[in-house]
Formats: structure tokens, C-alpha cells, sequence
């Protein structure tokens, strides 16, 4: 009996041993999962950061990217309602420069500047091949085809005022030479015409048109006043769609 005793309290004691080790470690490996979701803050901060970010802007916000929408790149319509409210020169020669997503259109014949957004329109037409970035497109939702009823598109020319345009009046084929709203150096930044100023041949257009045009604040411009004032607006967009560099503000005004 003392022989048969010891083995049973051997093989009762290793049973036991045993079955309390499992138990053991998956309680440990519950409770560090527990704690790594509890403490880990990446697994939620993220979406929140995003969402909080789209939650707070107002459209002021100057887009680097775009939304491609029937095969157009276009910014935000919020942001394209507040930027067609003013005039933005400084933004129009980000958006414009070469690289940039945006997608161009040009213009089909001359017409008259309007602003359907209510902003500000310049008094000079748009010109047959004149060059500008299609903000937003609007569909003629009715399928009815009525004069005046066509699609439009919001767009930012070069000056940095919106137009809106018929689907009729522009098309996306790049011309052979693509025109451009006149650009005139005292509506942009200090911070632009300083890039700008980089220039060699910007700069020396720029001192020419400040010896020439001195009379101009009284109403004096002499015929090379505005052949300057032209000439070294063609030279800022030559410099920008040849890639060089000027600040985007980082919101609007």
C-alpha cells in the first residue's frame, strides 16, 4: 500500500502543477492587449486629426492638390467660392506655375470678364487662347438644351480675378501659344515681387518701367510707360510657367 501511495500523490500533484500554468499566461496576454489598446493613442488619433482638420477649414486654405471630378482637376468648392470673392494675384501665379495639378482651359473666342460668384471681374475681356485654371464645373442638370442653359466653369486667370464661362466658350486643348491675362507688379506681395526680383531680366524690366512710368500717379503714361508695363508682365508669366519660384500665401485673405 505505501508503494502504490506514493505514485498517485506524485501523478495528482503534476496534474494539478500543470493545468494552473496555461491559465496563467493567457490571463497575462489578455492584459497586455487590454493595456496596449488603452494606452496606444495611434490607433484613433489619426481619423481624428483628419476629421478635426476638415471640420476647421473654411476654405481659406491654399490647395496644393486637387479633386479630380469627369476627368478635371479642380480645387475645393469652398475654396473656390472665397477665392472668387476677391482677387488673389499671388495665388493665381501658384496655381499657374508649371507643375502645378490644376487643369487649364482656354478660351474659344473674346468675351466679356463676368463673375457669377458676385467677386471681383476684371474690365478687361478674355481673349481668344487666353490661358486660365477651371476651379469649378457646373452641369445643366435639366438635359434640356436652351439657349443659355448650358454647362459653365468658375476660372482663375492670371490676374488673380475668377470669370465664368459657357462649356461653349472653353475648351481644354492646349494652343500653340497660350495667352494671358495682363499681370500688373504692384497687386502682388512684398514677398512675391521679391521672388519675382530674382529674375535678371524681371528686375531690369522693373527698374526700366519705375524710371519710364514716374508721371503715372498724375495721370502722365507715355506710350513706353505701357509698352513696359506689358512687356515686363510677360516676363513674370514667362518666369512662372517656365518653372520658376514665388511663395503661395498659405490662405487667403
Amino acid at each position: 500500500m505505501r508503494s502504490l501511495a506514493a505514485p498517485l500523490l506524485t501523478t495528482v500533484l503534476l496534474v494539478s502543477c500543470g493545468s494552473s500554468q496555461p491559465e496563467a499566461t493567457t490571463s497575462d496576454g489578455a492584459g497586455a492587449d487590454a493595456a496596449k489598446t488603452e494606452t496606444s493613442p495611434d490607433a484613433t488619433s489619426s481619423p481624428a486629426k483628419a476629421s478635426a482638420s476638415a471640420a476647421t477649414d473654411d476654405g481659406s486654405t491654399v490647395p496644393t492638390t486637387c479633386e479630380t471630378k469627369d476627368g478635371l482637376c479642380m480645387p475645393s468648392p469652398k475654396f473656390t467660392k472665397k477665392l472668387c470673392g476677391g482677387m488673389n494675384p499671388d495665388v493665381a501665379l501658384a496655381m499657374h506655375k508649371k507643375g502645378s495639378p490644376f487643369t487649364r482651359g482656354y478660351l474659344k473666342g473674346t468675351v466679356d470678364a463676368w463673375n457669377a460668384s458676385g467677386g471681383a471681374s476684371s474690365a478687361d475681356k478674355l481673349v481668344f487662347d487666353e490661358e486660365v485654371i477651371v476651379l469649378l464645373a457646373r452641369k445643366n442638370e435639366t438635359g434640356i438644351q436652351v439657349s443659355g442653359a448650358s454647362a459653365s466653369y468658375d476660372v482663375l486667370r492670371w490676374d488673380g480675378t475668377c470669370a465664368t464661362l459657357s462649356s461653349e466658350e472653353l475648351t481644354m486643348s492646349v494652343p500653340p501659344k497660350p495667352k494671358n491675362a495682363k499681370v500688373i507688379w504692384k497687386d502682388f506681395s512684398d514677398a512675391a515681387q521679391e521672388a519675382l526680383l530674382s529674375d535678371p531680366n524681371i528686375a531690369k524690366l522693373n527698374k526700366e518701367r519705375r524710371d519710364e512710368c514716374k508721371g503715372a500717379s498724375i495721370g502722365e503714361v507715355s506710350k513706353k510707360c505701357v509698352a513696359l508695363v506689358d512687356k515686363l508682365s510677360e516676363a513674370i508669366v514667362a518666369f512662372v510657367r517656365n518653372g520658376g519660384e514665388v511663395p503661395a500665401p498659405a490662405k487667403l485673405k
